[in-house]
């Protein structure tokens, strides 16, 4: 994958994700109880693993398209 489609998909996921946990945070009704507050709660964290992914997407641990340099 190039680097400027990864980068734009991880932003776009950051997007979507950050956009989720907002709306969980301050957009759904505060009448949800029982069993639906839980569920919200864990799409609120799996918010989190999807913003972890993008950052990812963006920065990527090693860059395996970049040549290895050669000391000498």
């Amino acid at each position: 994958m190039e680097h400027g489609v990864r980068r734009l998909a991880g932003v776009v996921v950051v997007i979507a994700g950050m956009a989720l946990a907002i709306w969980l945070v301050f957009g759904p009704s505060s009448e949800w109880e029982g069993a639906v507050r839980f569920v919200r709660f864990a799409v609120l964290l799996s918010c989190f693993a999807v913003i972890g992914g993008g950052v990812r997407l963006i920065y990527p641990d090693k860059p395996k398209d970049e040549p290895a340099e050669v000391s000498g």
